[in-house]
C-alpha cells in the first residue's frame, strides 16, 4: 500500500462515488481542504482523508474520512490505518501540536483511540454552520445527519 497527497481537482470524482456509495452528500470541492491523503493498493484507491490547518496555529483539523465501499475490509483496515498515520504526519510536518476531529461512527471512535493514540474529548456534541454568502443552504446533506436533514424537510 501506499500513500500520497490528494489532489482535489484529479480525486474528487473518486471521492464523490464513495459518499454516494456510503450515502454521505457531496462536499463541494472548494471546501475540501487542500491537504490531504489517498492511500492506494495496486494503484487502487481504497481511503482517503483531509486536513483543515488553522492558518496562524498550531491546531489541525482532521475531516472527510471515507473509504471505498467495495473494497476488501482487511485492506480498507490497512490502508485507513496508513491513510490516519500519514495525516498525522502531514500534521507534525506542518508543526501542528494538536489534531482535532468529529465523527459520529462508531468504528473510527474505536479506531481512533486504539490504533492512533487519540483521546475522547467530547461525547455529547451539536455541530452547526453559518452559509455566510447563501450558497450552500440549499444542499447541506454532506455536512448535516439525518434528523436535521429530516426537520429541514418538513
Amino acid at each position: 500500500m501506499q500513500d500520497r497527497p490528494w489532489d482535489r481537482d484529479k480525486d474528487y470524482d473518486t471521492l464523490v462515488k464513495w459518499w454516494r456509495d456510503w450515502e454521505f452528500g457531496q462536499v463541494p470541492k472548494e471546501c475540501l481542504p487542500p491537504a490531504g491523503i489517498v492511500v492506494e493498493a495496486e494503484g487502487n484507491p481504497i481511503c482517503a482523508g483531509g486536513l483543515y490547518v488553522g492558518e496562524g496555529t498550531q491546531f489541525g483539523f482532521m475531516e472527510w474520512i471515507v473509504t471505498d465501499k467495495q473494497a476488501d475490509g482487511r485492506k480498507v483496515h490497512t490502508a485507513l490505518k496508513l491513510c490516519i498515520d500519514s495525516i498525522m504526519k502531514l500534521a507534525k510536518d506542518r508543526g501542528l501540536k494538536l489534531v482535532y476531529t468529529a465523527t459520529k461512527e462508531q468504528a473510527l471512535h474505536k479506531r481512533y483511540t486504539k490504533y492512533h493514540n487519540m483521546m475522547l474529548t467530547e461525547s455529547n456534541v451539536k455541530t452547526f454552520l453559518r452559509d455566510l454568502d447563501g450558497a450552500y443552504s440549499n444542499d447541506l446533506t454532506w455536512i448535516s445527519d439525518d434528523e436535521q436533514i429530516d426537520s429541514r424537510n418538513k
